[in-house]
């Protein structure tokens, strides 16, 4: 969109004429992504002066951009008490809804089950994967079906977690050129695939595939975890200081080469350098435990350096760490660098058995403990209350899933390591706020599984 729709006269007009805008990195703001993306990158939401949303897409050409922000821009100009008070209207019952409850759930114990059941029912006979159009990676959901089958022996889950890795590596979404996964393929049989590249989906596939090798005894798995990893290091990563970069661009027509020759005389799609805090965490861990399973000590040392670097970059006493770092540390205050920095930590001290990586893990996790817990309905925001003014759907309080969820296990992880009892009893807190809510996301939920595995047991 920003090469043609974006680019295209007409509509710098209208934008410049007719509205205000406002670009949002979206990796540099979770929380706004959070609350005003519309299924998918990228998002134009056309708002209100009070921040309500009026209406949004994803993409759109030029000529059906222009025309719906003529549309949009001629109604609010005529109709605008009535869209404001609309709007007002809808954020008050908005928030209605969402007013937090004072009772929680107790742990589902069979989340587990449910959710490999799930993976087993959804699963396409014919391609991999689950459901029958579009394709997404769903990394949680198969480390479940995987945990799954190696607790029960169960063939059909076996079959399911094997045909889809083995789908996933042989479909399109897997750039056999260059190395690494793609996001998502529009293609029920794994074709047509949006061409970024996340640093988050390769970490959590060098760990899945990895832990597969190991659990399914399938050299070929462990071949894509370290052809993966190999992408990373040349094209999302710098060797020394040890870093992760977030992404690297899409370019369908980079893409569509399928000669290692001819792509390099072409620009390689554009990297953003950018190093956030929670995804170099999230990566740390997967080098962390794939050196273990893939017998690779030098990354699991690269790992460990570059959450070091980072965590020692953003940290602030009190504050804790700040999301990315560019020269200089970003935003504060947001529930996911926390949290993911306190699971990489731990992780740390298990491999290491040195306590001071536990004891600044404890240090993060107090920090959003007093700053993000809802006293009242359980469970942590996203953000604090002061990270920016609330306007709009910003100051509608988010918990998000599978942080929430992450944040139970670190907790748990902490009072195991420390005997200190208060962790183990928010991290069971933590879980029975998302109790009633993990199986309304479907396989989406399988963070919630995850988290009554190592909180509780299943």
């Amino acid at each position: 969109m920003d090469r043609v729709a974006y680019a295209d006269p007409a509509v710098i007009d209208i934008v410049a004429s007719r509205f205000i805008p406002v670009r949002v990195d979206a990796d540099r703001r979770p929380d706004v992504n959070e609350r005003y993306n519309l299924d998918g990158w990228p998002t134009t939401a056309l708002l209100t002066p009070s921040g309500e949303m009026l209406t949004g897409t994803t993409y759109l050409p030029a000529a059906g951009l222009r025309a719906m922000l003529e549309e949009v821009s001629d109604a609010y100009r005529t109709r605008h008490e009535e869209l404001d008070a609309r709007a007002t209207e809808m954020a008050a019952a908005r928030r209605a809804r969402r007013a937090p409850s004072t009772g929680s759930v107790e742990p589902d114990l069979s989340a587990s089950e449910w959710i490999a059941r799930r993976a087993v029912g959804e699963c396409d006979a014919l391609h991999g994967g689950f459901g029958t159009d579009g394709k997404f990676l769903h990394v949680a959901a198969l480390r479940v079906a995987l945990d799954e089958y190696l607790r029960t022996g169960d063939r059909a889950i076996r079959d399911t977690v094997t045909q889809t890795l083995d789908a996933m590596a042989d479909g399109q979404i897997h750039d056999a050129v260059d190395g690494g996964f793609f996001r998502y393929a529009a293609g029920r049989d794994w074709t047509r695939p949006h061409t970024e590249k996340m640093l988050d989906d390769q970490a959590g596939l060098v760990e899945l595939y990895a832990d597969a090798g190991r659990a399914l005894e399938s050299e070929r798995y462990r071949r894509i975890a370290r052809e993966t990893m190999a992408y990373v290091h040349r094209i999302l990563s710098n060797a020394e200081p040890a870093s992760f970069f977030a992404s690297q661009a899409a370019d369908e027509s980079y893409y569509q080469l399928s000669s290692a020759e001819i792509r390099r005389t072409l620009s390689a799609p554009v990297v953003d350098r950018t190093e956030f805090t929670d995804l170099t965490a999230r990566a740390a861990v997967a080098w962390l435990r794939a050196g273990v399973a893939l017998e690779d000590r030098a990354a699991a040392e690269f790992g460990a350096r570059a959450l070091d670097r980072l965590v020692t970059l953003t940290y602030e006493p009190g504050n804790g760490v700040a999301h990315w770092f560019d020269g200089r540390p970003g935003i504060r205050g947001l529930l996911t660098d926390q949290v993911h920095a306190a699971w990489a930590l731990v992780a740390l001290h298990e491999a290491s058995a040195n306590p001071t990586w536990s004891m600044l893990a404890e240090e993060l996790m107090r920090t959003v403990m007093r700053t993000h817990w809802d006293d009242a309905g359980l469970g942590f925001f996203d953000r604090t209350s002061d990270a920016d003014t609330g306007i709009g759907l910003m100051a509608d309080p988010v918990k998000p899933l599978a942080t929430n969820c992450l944040a139970s296990r670190v907790l748990a992880r902490l009072s195991r390591l420390t005997g200190k009892l208060d962790l183990q009893e928010k991290a069971l807190d933590t879980l029975r706020s998302q109790t009633s809510l993990y199986r309304q996301q479907g396989l989406f939920g399988a963070h919630y599984a995850l988290a009554v595995a190592d909180v509780v047991g299943s």
